[in-house]
């Protein structure tokens, strides 16, 4: 099951305060930090129409496709046509060749992702929606590559295609995090919006509604490292199980047990009449006769 914003005081909060940019990448981390701030117009006319910050979809586009503005920000495919791998058939409206900034937009808005709804934009929450736009797949298995490649909260771990996880394969790629520390390091003003933090979950992604939608989605969600261990998934696993399932089997099982009582105290009363019989039909044949044989 994914983690919910629920976790990030366990999960996401400690973790960003901890990661460190490996020293071999900084330089790497810098210079593509450099890229997307030279980009940043183009980002922020995107942040105008959704209202996700510039700066976290940079580093999404990173990941993405190397920020290559001929492709779509969903998945990497070519602007050319529509999206081919997961998701595809993306964008669903106009038709190719589409701009960069549509279909970003659209990239952005699709359930499940639905970003132009979140209110509040904290450190916490940028990265659990980061994380979820890849996919769940590194839960129980190790601190996504997508947020955590190139910090000292990445132990190796990747999927190295759709489906298939390989455990001492090693991410090469820079992860999120390391781009929005480093983008926070040369931007004061990204630094500045980077001081919203949060302990506990927003009201409006903490409702029974939100939840319901989230659990629905799980299975479908997970699109998928070693050493270390994910905060945020082992917040999850800690949660106990509901116990609505087990009531119906504690209540069969008391019913089987009941008629086996009954079945064994029929039982034996049977079989006390029945020696009760036996023993005195056994004591009437050994007795001696009081009448007197007729002659």
């Amino acid at each position: 099951m994914p983690p919910t914003p629920d976790q990030t005081e366990l999960g996401y909060h400690r973790m960003w305060d901890r990661a460190q940019i490996a020293a071999a990448k900084l330089d790497g981390a810098r210079k593509i930090a450099r890229a997307i701030i030279a980009n940043r117009a183009r980002y922020a006319a995107v942040e105008q129409a959704t209202g996700v910050p510039w700066f976290m979809i940079g580093p999404i586009h990173a990941r993405e496709s190397d920020m290559d503005f001929s492709t779509h920000l969903h998945n990497g495919d070519s602007l050319k046509a529509r999206t081919h791998h997961v998701p595809a058939g993306r964008p669903k409206r106009g038709n190719p060749p589409f701009p960069w900034d549509a279909s970003a937009i659209d990239a952005l808005t699709m359930a499940p992702h639905e970003l132009q709804k979140v209110k509040a934009w904290s450190v916490e929450r940028i990265l659990y929606e980061t994380e979820k736009y890849n996919g769940w797949g590194y839960l129980k298995r190790g601190n996504s590559p997508y947020l955590w490649s190139w910090t000292s909260e990445y132990h190796g771990g990747k999927y190295v295609r759709d489906g298939v996880y390989d455990p001492s394969h090693w991410d090469e790629q820079a992860g999120c995090v390391a781009l929005l520390k480093e983008l926070a390091a040369l931007e004061p003003a990204v630094a500045a919006r980077l001081t919203h933090r949060e302990a506990v979950p927003p009201a409006e992604v903490n409702d029974a509604a939100t939840k319901r939608e989230r659990v629905a989605r799980a299975g479908a969600v997970a699109t998928g490292a070693a050493g270390g261990g994910n905060e945020t998934a082992k917040a999850v696993m800690a949660q106990p199980e509901p116990h609505a399932v087990l009531l119906p089997s504690l209540a069969a099982w008391s019913l089987v047990g009941l008629g086996v009582a009954v079945v064994l105290i029929a039982t034996a009363v049977i079989v006390r009449k029945r020696a009760a019989i036996l023993a005195k039909w056994a004591g009437a044949a050994g007795a001696p006769s009081s009448a007197a044989p007729t002659s």
